[in-house]
């Protein structure tokens, strides 16, 4: 998400960066001034009924030590962001297509907007191209995260409980250093796959280091998930494994460092739950804690239009790099099977 406008809006300071020794944090629950704006009887409480009827639409929350935010996407488009002072902001191609909406936003508006979205060219890069039925990453981003947040069903491993996850830091100079030794750890792993893969073509320079992941799971025995979403990006599906390796490490010291991670964790699950942004069947309880176990998927959207090549060097930076990652896709609902293709 993100790539057709920012993450937020700035709002009070909070004391997030003082709530733990590490530098590193993980409290994205939003504050109580944007909750109030989107709770019951708030004045934007109807977008998330708005959102619920609508499949093409998804939200985005979250906070860091310095702003909150409130967002809706169509796949990885955002088309209105929520701002402290109750008016709707957004990237100007949206924004151009009715700004009557963004001055007085009702249900009627939203339905006009989104009819200029899906006729416009420039934003089917977001979602899907509808005359050529191709779907792109944001297609599946939108259809997943709905499917493990407001559809969740009774036989279900695990909940959604956050997008574009990033962990937090007070300042830049404590970010990197923080990171500094899970960057020389990932570029030891991808200097030893290189000599593994010698003879094969790869790109000259691969990442280490990373910013936010699709999806944030929690099964019911305490397990964290980390999913990563590909589609229609042969070199960034074969490289997954280096980035999933990065967050897994992250997320291994943050828990290693951090006492209250599912404090903060739940406290999350609990606001999204209270606002309707989680639904988690009857059948499940949230578990009382972590497990200190973490799993990671790649999911690819549709594996079947992977080249043998691209597959092979997947099997191979993985076997490499991480062999724990689980490499999934998804039916026409946005349930995850596993990949009999990168099995």
């Amino acid at each position: 998400m993100g790539s057709a406008g920012g993450e937020g809006e700035m709002i009070e300071p909070n004391n997030k960066c003082i709530m733990t020794e590490s530098k590193a944090y993980y409290n994205r629950k939003m504050s109580f001034k944007f909750e109030s704006l989107i709770k019951d009887g708030g004045k934007f409480h109807w977008l998330i009924d708005y959102v619920m009827n609508h499949d093409e639409l998804d939200f985005q929350t979250g906070s860091n030590n310095k702003s909150s935010w409130f967002s809706l996407y169509r796949g990885t488009g955002r088309v209105l962001t929520i701002s402290p002072s109750g008016k709707l902001t957004a990237d100007k191609k949206y924004v151009g297509l009715l700004p009557e909406f963004y001055e007085q936003p009702t249900p009627e508006l939203f339905d006009k907007l989104l009819g200029k979205i899906s006729n416009t060219p420039e934003l089917e890069r977001y979602y899907a191209d509808n005359k050529l039925n191709n779907k792109k990453e944001g297609y599946f981003q939108t259809l997943i995260g709905r499917r493990y947040t407001l559809n969740s069903k009774s036989d279900d491993k695990f909940v959604i409980i956050d997008k574009e996850t990033v962990i937090g830091f007070c300042d830049k100079l404590s970010e990197n250093d923080w990171n500094n030794d899970i960057q020389k750890d990932v570029n030891r792993l991808i200097d030893n796959t290189r000599i593994s893969l010698k003879g094969t073509k790869l790109p000259k320079d691969i990442k280490s280091k990373y910013g936010e992941f699709d999806f944030l799971g929690l099964n019911w025995d305490g397990d964290i998930i980390i999913m990563e979403l590909k589609q229609n990006d042969p070199q960034k599906t074969y490289l997954s494994p280096v980035q999933a390796c990065y967050y897994y490490k992250q997320f291994k010291k943050l828990m290693s460092e951090n006492d209250t991670l599912y404090d903060n964790i739940r406290e999350m699950i609990k606001q999204k739950l209270d606002l309707g942004l989680i639904k988690i069947p009857k059948e499940h309880r949230l578990p009382s804690k972590l497990s200190g176990e973490i799993k990671t998927y790649l999911i690819v959207g549709e594996d079947n239009k992977l080249s043998e090549e691209v597959v092979r060097r997947f099997k191979l930076f993985r076997d490499n790099i991480l062999q724990k990652l689980e490499a999934y896709t998804c039916a026409e609902d946005g349930t995850l099977i596993k990949s009999k293709v990168l099995e």
